[in-house]
């Protein structure tokens, strides 16, 4: 992920990134913006910020039957994230997380490091601070009237 964040932000590409607890009962998704949110090396996960060797990792508390399960729940997330931004429906999350314990869902974006190691996370960072800033849209409450009569 190192590799696909760095050319990411080398080329100003957006992309999606997600990943599995080692515990396997959570996870999360995320969709990095160059400049505008943190990349993949603002925010490492543990094991990749330490260097571990994940073989080596002691797995106390792991539930391996939740791995699987676990897994196909972040990447239906992803799925269904990665198809709201193509198609432009409904609200892209910068980030989701799922813990399967407590049946949380955090959402949030996530700002980049402006000390990040990427040079180019920080170059894009510089980019995306030097343009004029844009307003929210007003938000459009959804009504449960049909759309048409029948």
């Amino acid at each position: 992920r190192m590799a696909i964040n760095a050319a990411c932000n080398e080329l100003n590409l957006n992309w999606f990134e997600s990943g599995v607890s080692e515990n396997a009962m959570s996870g999360h998704i995320q969709f990095i913006v160059p400049g505008e949110t943190a990349c993949f090396a603002c925010a490492p996960p543990l094991v990749v910020a330490t260097n571990t060797n994940e073989a080596t990792l002691k797995r106390e508390g792991v539930c391996a039957a939740s791995l699987p399960t676990t897994m196909g729940i972040v990447a239906g997330f992803l799925v269904q994230n990665a198809l709201k931004q193509m198609l432009t429906f409904g609200t892209v999350s910068n980030y989701l997380g799922y813990s399967a314990t407590a049946d949380f869902f955090p959402r949030m974006t996530l700002k980049p490091n402006p000390q990040c190691d990427d040079k180019y996370c920080r170059a894009r960072q510089l980019e995306f601070n030097s343009r004029p800033k844009v307003e929210p849209e007003e938000e459009v409450e959804e009504s449960d009237e049909p759309l048409h009569a029948d």
